[in-house]
């Protein structure tokens, strides 16, 4: 068990389990360049960390994403276990901040019969991303990712209905400021905690692969809503995070992942904490 503590803020990394990817997925650098910086050949599964992370403040229990569930196979659903081998039980959560509505960050909002996992939890997610998967109208130029997963959102979030809080920009609980991100998906959040001079960043998903991405924030991946604003955003917000030098906290930067950003000749590096 990890656990970073930022002034009054204590935050644990607890795992979802491992995603397997595969080469294909990114975009916009050769293939050649995708295998020296991973180091793994083309052909074979590329593992990616699904980090959900524990705040404790206030004498409130948060959780920063929920997981991916019974969904994605054997390898991940993992969150609830974790949980508990920190002490805390789903039904503790009093708060869970969703950084995007995507399968392994949401999901496991539910279990197999569709109950919440978190009956007790209310649900902060921005309200450019709820209205995006939420209430949007289906598009006929929308993806079969884009449908499958607006379905899939509207089934995990319906136990909560009552319990959804949409924000804006701006603090939302005491020390911790909402800080739309997008690109990735439309509403893409990150939750910059602060006390007193203490700071960290829950990004979500900013960056999939740190080998790849942080030497090349032009890399992006098939799953980003919009590829080419989810490069701009990475590069600003890794410019922020490397001259701040405040620590990050990404759902796939390995376990526990918490680091901080470097900058590397042309990129950035990134240096576990």
């Amino acid at each position: 068990m990890t656990t970073k503590q930022v002034g009054e803020f204590s935050v644990t990394a607890v795992s979802d389990g491992m995603l397997y990817s595969n080469h294909d997925v990114i975009l916009g650098i050769e293939r050649v360049e995708s295998e020296r910086l991973t180091g793994i050949p083309y052909g074979q599964p590329l593992p990616l960390d699904v980090n959900a992370f524990l705040v404790r403040h206030g004498g409130k229990l948060m959780l920063s994403d929920a997981g991916s569930g019974h969904t994605m196979g054997p390898t991940l659903g993992k969150l609830p276990q974790s949980l508990r081998a920190t002490g805390v039980a789903p039904e503790q959560v009093e708060i869970i901040l969703l950084t995007h509505l995507h399968p392994d960050h949401s999901l496991g909002l539910v279990d197999e019969q569709g109950r919440a996992v978190f009956p007790n939890a209310e649900l902060i997610v921005h309200e450019v991303e709820a209205a995006f998967w939420l209430d949007r109208a289906p598009q006929q130029n929308d993806s079969e990712r884009i449908t499958r997963n607006t379905k899939a959102q509207r089934a995990v979030t319906a136990p909560y209905r009552d319990r959804i809080r949409r924000i804006k920009d701006g603090e939302v609980l005491p020390g911790i400021t909402a800080q739309l991100a997008p690109g990735h998906t439309p509403g893409h959040t990150n939750f910059l905690l602060q006390s007193g001079s203490d700071r960290l960043l829950l990004w979500g998903d900013i960056v999939h692969l740190a080998a790849v991405q942080m030497a090349r924030p032009d890399a992006t991946l098939v799953f980003d809503v919009d590829p080419q604003l989810a490069r701009a955003t990475r590069e600003r917000v890794l410019g922020w995070a490397a001259t701040e030098g405040v620590v990050v906290a990404g759902a796939h930067l390995g376990f526990p992942g918490f680091g901080r950003v470097v900058r590397s000749g042309a990129g950035y590096g990134y240096q576990p904490a």
